[in-house]
């Protein structure tokens, strides 16, 4: 583990997002970066009013007529903010953020930007046989996936207040995957859309997916 605190910028199309990764391995966002691109544009107030203190530091950073004072955030405060916007940007944002940057950086200390050198090829395409009852196992494995988020969700705030160690892998959990839950329901939602909601069988699960919340503010349990 370094001791010292590691100044890295990173570009979200044209728009430049500054990130310190302190000794304990955490990542803290410029507050002002990320409000720019989130359409804030009192990015002071919007700190104030959807930011807890406990996640928010200043830094001096290098700017053009000096050295200046930052506010940094971290990332259940980073996530708060995308949450609130109104900017059709914020789930682009939200993805470019918790599937691309973190990811990357996790696993190799840094993050590179994927170059696109040629034209996309079109995506492959299969076609699956399921029985009746493999298709429900695939729904109710993800019912219970979308479970646990919302469990881990609940439960964070106090893992983060005992100061737990396992907190940001509770954070993860409950946080940096719900856009795969979102993509599985679209999924489902295509292959499903001929069944009936049936309360006296397994489909009954149909009823979470039909009801599916994106933004998972409506629980499950």
């Amino acid at each position: 583990m370094t001791n010292q605190i590691q100044f890295s910028a990173f570009n979200f199309k044209s728009s430049q997002v500054r990130v310190i990764t302190d000794p304990n391995q955490e990542h803290w966002f410029c507050g002002s970066d990320v409000c720019s691109i989130l359409g804030y544009t009192n990015s002071r107030k919007a700190l104030q009013d959807h930011c807890k203190e406990a996640g928010v530091t200043k830094r001096y950073i290098s700017h053009s007529s000096g050295r200046k004072e930052a506010i940094f955030i971290n990332e259940p405060n980073l996530y708060r903010l995308i949450i609130k916007s109104r900017k059709p940007e914020a789930e682009k944002f939200e993805a470019w953020v918790f599937e691309e940057v973190l990811p990357q950086i996790r696993k190799t200390g840094k993050y590179q930007a994927q170059q696109q050198l040629a034209l996309p090829e079109p995506p492959k395409k299969y076609t699956f046989d399921f029985t009746e009852d493999e298709l429900q196992s695939l729904v109710w494995a993800w019912f219970a996936f979308v479970r646990g988020i919302h469990t881990f969700r609940y439960i964070y705030p106090m893992f983060q207040k005992l100061g737990s160690n396992i907190a940001p892998e509770i954070y993860g959990q409950g946080f940096e995957y719900s856009h795969t839950a979102q993509s599985a329901h679209k999924i489902l939602e295509r292959i499903t859309k001929d069944f009936d909601c049936d309360p006296m069988t397994n489909w009954r699960v149909l009823k979470h997916v039909r009801g599916f919340d994106p933004a998972f503010k409506k629980p499950t349990f």
